[in-house]
């Protein structure tokens, strides 16, 4: 087995055993008389398309409707904005202090102190909200309804949190905070509609032992 075989089944190694088994033999055949003369190793393309379509496989988006691949897809991009939700209150925790002892002054060492306690609130509740939205995106994935009624309860609790924190005036104190917020919310709404829409719901209502044979 030379080095270029090598590389192509150590890629290869990412998708579910069951699709290996039926197909792994053909995929490298192929690779490997596509390959250019004197290539010694997978290309960045060849590696980052096999990789990719080791993730939709594993997470069942190969035989989901374009509605829950777009569901699956708007919330991996709300990880990724709730994780810049995190980093921008680290990074504008000085400015936020500011703004709010600008604002109540004769309050400011208990304004202070509470900042203080909802930022380090934050910096662990937010962290777990990354792995939960990826978690409930892998789930929808696969058509588990758990994970779709996990999707719309989060959404719905997140939409809870964005008014509370309007209605306090937040905006005013963490503009840049409240955006990236915004923005997490608007993806993980656009979720919702996507894996509510009519052409979603056959691909939930799928037998499990169907979905497992289909994730192995």
């Amino acid at each position: 087995m030379n080095e270029l075989e090598q590389g192509y089944r150590r890629l290869i190694a990412c998708y579910p055993r069951s699709f290996r088994a039926e197909n792994e033999e053909e995929i490298i055949a192929v690779l490997l008389a596509t390959a250019a003369d004197g290539q010694r190793r997978p290309s960045l393309a060849e590696s980052a398309d096999l990789v990719k379509g080791a993730l939709r496989m594993r997470m069942g988006l190969s035989r989901a409707p374009l509605s829950v691949v777009a569901a699956v897809r708007l919330m991996c991009l709300g990880a990724v904005a709730q994780l810049c939700t995190l980093i921008t209150t680290l990074v504008t925790a000085g400015s936020i202090h500011a703004a709010v002892v600008h604002q109540y002054p004769q309050y400011a060492t208990q304004v202070n102190q509470l900042v203080s306690t909802d930022i380090t609130i934050d910096t662990v509740l937010l962290p777990i909200m990354v792995v939960t939205w990826l978690w409930v995106a892998w789930g929808n994935g696969k058509g588990s309804q758990w994970a779709r009624l996990a999707a719309i309860i989060l959404a719905t609790l997140y939409t809870l949190a964005i008014a509370v924190n309007l209605a306090q005036g937040v905006a005013l104190l963490a503009p840049a905070a409240m955006i990236a917020s915004g923005v997490t919310w608007a993806l993980g709404a656009s979720a919702i509609v996507c894996i509510l829409r009519k052409q979603s719901w056959p691909y939930y209502e799928r037998e499990p032992a169907g979905r497992q044979e289909a994730c192995r």
